[in-house]
């Protein structure tokens, strides 16, 4: 029986295993596939999120540095006026705050950028391991449509020849 009018060329790359189960072909690395690909989906959502919260805190150490720019040039401009002792104190104290904040939220910085690369290389390593995981299933479906092919023919043949020996 030629069964291969029934299958069509995207069938190896399909994620509907029991289509293709239906039709004779089953991956038995299905399973692990799925894993992979979930695993890559997780990936995905983490990196994501990682890169999300890095410009959050990124954002947050630049308004920062903003400030202390214009705190700076107020003090300047204050500076070239008579000013008290009492406002340069103030001004110190400010920018020292400031200061302080700073490198705070440019260690958070250093530390969600480090979080955003290693989640960015798992979602690497996920997708090589899934993209694998295809290129072995499609391969084993390209075997199995040639070992179809194969029968086909050898039926096709077995029917041909009964047919001439009739004759």
């Amino acid at each position: 029986m030629n069964k291969s009018h029934l299958r069509t060329p995207n069938k190896c790359c399909s994620a509907d295993s029991e289509e293709e189960t239906s039709l004779g072909f089953h991956y038995s690395l299905q399973k692990l596939m799925d894993i992979k690909e979930r695993e890559k989906e997780t990936a995905e959502s983490a990196y994501a999120e990682a890169v999300r919260t890095f410009e959050e805190v990124a954002t947050t150490l630049y308004h920062l540095l903003k400030r202390k720019e214009s705190l700076e040039a107020d003090a300047r401009a204050r500076l070239e006026e008579q000013v008290s002792i009492l406002d340069i104190q103030s001004m110190q104290t400010s920018m020292l705050f400031l200061q302080e904040a700073i490198q705070k939220q440019q260690l958070m910085t250093q530390q969600a950028r480090e979080q955003m690369e290693w989640k960015q290389q798992q979602l690497v390593d996920a997708s090589f391991e899934h993209k694998k995981h295809e290129k072995i299933r499609e391969k084993k479906y390209m075997q199995f449509t040639l070992e179809e092919k194969r029968l086909d023919q050898m039926q096709m043949d077995e029917i041909s020849i009964q047919r001439f020996v009739r004759q």
